[in-house]
């Protein structure tokens, strides 16, 4: 099932030499809520960049990797809400630059069943 209309209405995706990676990302925002059934882990983020099978996002706080989240990201073609789920396949903590400063998570998440384009 092919939630979005074409890979080629998204802005042009980095280039990586060394990229293990399947399939091509792109650099998207795009709205989303996540959340990690039987917690109180979830919240509002906005997409960094997307592919036809994952998702790289930030979250509010540390997310073990193999996770599975329940997640609903905006359908840029229309006005609906898509419901995903996704495992965590990894993430990373940021430092911050001084104690005032939250620290910062990124997560990439591996979509199940579903391909986004």
């Amino acid at each position: 099932m092919k939630l979005f209309k074409k890979a080629s209405e998204f802005k042009k995706e980095f280039e990586f030499a060394n990229d293990r990676r399947q399939s091509k990302r792109y650099d998207i925002m795009l709205k989303l809520n996540y959340s990690y059934p039987g917690t109180s882990c979830s919240g509002e983020s906005f997409t960094k960049n997307i592919s036809r099978s994952g998702l790289r996002f930030p979250v509010n706080s540390a997310l073990d990797r193999g996770v599975l989240l329940d997640i609903k990201v905006e359908d840029p073609n229309s006005d609906r809400l898509l419901s995903l789920k996704g495992k965590v396949v990894w993430f990373e903590e940021f430092s911050r630059k001084n104690d005032s400063e939250a620290t910062r998570y990124e997560a990439g998440v591996d979509l199940l069943k579903k391909k986004l384009f």
